[in-house]
């Protein structure tokens, strides 16, 4: 559990680019903000959970739906304008992304269930350069 100057110091970026990376994990549903007792702020922890809320799964259909919309929308004008094979490659990677991402979650699941648990490590803090938690 660490607080947004903390986590800003350990990455070295600004506290807003951490607030506004916050409420996007917060939105996810990837951390949780709590209180400290004593303390002032807020402080965030990783939430355990599957990999597909990381990856942003829901994200990228989402895009895929509105860059084919756009393509539709376009369908008649000049396709040979950079913006319509921007669009058009976006909609491929997409395509493959959707394909892929089934194995690559289920490989996942298949080493996480073979490696030996981590001892020591707590996956719900967001380690500090340092390395203190």
């Amino acid at each position: 559990m660490q607080s947004l100057t903390q986590i800003a110091d350990a990455l070295g970026v600004s506290k807003a680019a951490v607030s506004t990376a916050a409420r996007s994990l917060l939105q996810a549903g990837v951390v949780e903000r709590l209180g400290e007792p004593g303390a002032r702020g807020d402080y965030y922890r990783a939430l355990p959970g599957p990999m597909e809320t990381v990856l942003g799964v829901d994200h990228a259909l989402t895009l895929k739906s509105l860059v084919d919309r756009g393509l539709e929308l376009i369908a008649d004008k000049d396709q040979t304008q950079s913006n319509y094979v921007l669009l058009r490659e976006l909609s491929e990677f997409l395509d493959f992304l959707e394909g892929e991402i089934p194995g690559l979650l289920a490989r996942w699941n298949e080493h996480r269930t073979a490696a030996p648990a981590t001892t020591g490590a707590r996956t719900t803090d967001i380690p500090t350069h340092g390395g203190a938690k």
